[in-house]
């Protein structure tokens, strides 16, 4: 099952005595620069933090994205003092707003927290993709866990002006500075673009895009995959599990707005191992010949927990990408102790970033929902098991 893995390591564990990161420290995203071959990292981490506890509400845990870096593709220096980002928490209505790429004030879906960050170029611009709540989660993970920290005001749907009552995931999309980054001038590096879906669809995660434009019904679009939990609220669909669904649309804003989207729903759970949900893991890299290959996620259950397998997209003129080679079987899965659960109950290699190193495929993962690994994979090997298919 796990035979193209050549290598795994734990990186990073939470953080002692750290109330951004002392809780757990997953779902890293990686970019290399082209400039100076720095391989930065993203990654996603918590602690209870009783300094924005709402009264009569449990324990809130504000979810944070920190940094790290690497010169080799083995070896990462983290900063581990000061988050990347960090969520405003801000519990008044009229606070909750954050100034966007065009200096317009715009609703703050960041708020609460900011999870599981995908790095990626379009363009030659390098882009962040993380799924965000308004609002701070509590210990999610805990038994007797009580929900979400909500103010008051935003439980109920006539009160909430944005539209997150239930507090679900709204993806947001920002442009990276990676001259401003690698010199940790963190404020300077992220530039809040758009949302990227409309919460009144429900949960939207993993989402990711093409490294470049495409004609798409003669319109040059943006190419997106996202992870709709409820993706027959969307017109198209009636599936009724997470799934993988490929959008276009001219314009990022288009996405949330939903103006001239096209989408397709590319792969709802079919397999054992996907009983619950699939979707895309990491941003898809291009192979040649207008392919490019997914690395895409499955869970079973909490028993099981999460695999990982691949499928291969082919450019088609004027449209989206199609579905060309998918492999319907788990090919990574657990195997070393830091991946196995510990706190939480749920096995997991969770992918979240992938880009080629050296001739092969470095990929970055959360483990156990708790620590970020390090894998390599046989670039090789993989590919002839995909054109086996």
């Amino acid at each position: 099952m796990n035979e193209i893995v050549l290598w795994r390591k734990e990186l990073l564990s939470p953080v002692e005595n750290s109330d951004w990161a002392g809780e757990m420290v997953l779902n890293p995203a990686i970019i290399e620069d082209p400039k100076t071959k720095r391989i930065h990292m993203i990654f996603r981490a918590t602690g209870p933090y009783p300094q924005a506890r709402i009264d009569g509400e449990g324990m809130p845990y504000p979810i944070f994205l920190g940094y790290g870096y690497s010169d080799d593709g083995e070896n990462f220096t983290f900063d581990l003092e000061n988050p990347v980002l960090a969520p405003a928490l801000n519990y008044d209505k009229e606070n909750i707003y954050i100034t966007n790429y065009k200096g317009e004030r715009v609703p703050d879906f960041t708020n609460g927290c900011l999870e599981d960050p995908r790095l990626f170029f379009i363009d030659d611009e390098c882009y962040m993709t993380a799924a965000c709540r308004m609002f701070p989660p509590g210990a999610y993970w805990a038994k007797g866990y009580t929900g979400h920290c909500l103010p008051a005001w935003a439980k109920i749907e006539d009160q909430n002006p944005f539209g997150t009552h239930e507090n679900q995931t709204v993806t947001v999309l920002y442009e990276v500075d990676l001259d401003e980054l690698s010199n940790q001038n963190y404020e300077k590096a992220f530039t809040y673009i758009t949302p990227l879906n409309d919460p009144v669809y429900g949960e939207d995660r993993d989402v990711v895009f093409f490294s470049k434009r495409m004609m798409v019904d003669g319109r040059l679009c943006y190419i997106m995959l996202q992870r709709p939990v409820t993706p027959y609220k969307y017109p198209e669909f009636t599936a009724t599990r997470p799934s993988i669904v490929i959008s276009a649309a001219e314009s990022f804003e288009d996405f949330a707005t939903n103006n001239n989207v096209k989408r397709r729903l590319v792969l709802s759970p079919t397999e054992l191992w996907q009983k619950e949900r699939v979707g895309a893991s990491v941003p898809p890299l291009e192979i040649g010949e207008g392919r490019w290959l997914l690395n895409y996620h499955g869970k079973k259950d909490r028993y099981e927990g999460y695999g990982q397998s691949f499928m291969i997209f082919k450019e088609v003129e004027n449209d989206m990408p199609i579905l060309e080679k998918l492999s319907p079987e788990k090919m990574i899965a657990c195997a070393e102790e830091f991946e196995m659960p510990a706190r939480f109950s749920i096995p997991c290699v969770f992918f979240t970033g992938m880009i080629f190193h050296k001739g092969d495929l470095l990929v970055s993962y959360g483990a156990a929902d708790e620590r970020v690994g390090l894998l390599k994979i046989d670039y090789k090997k993989l590919m002839e098991k995909m054109d086996e298919l």
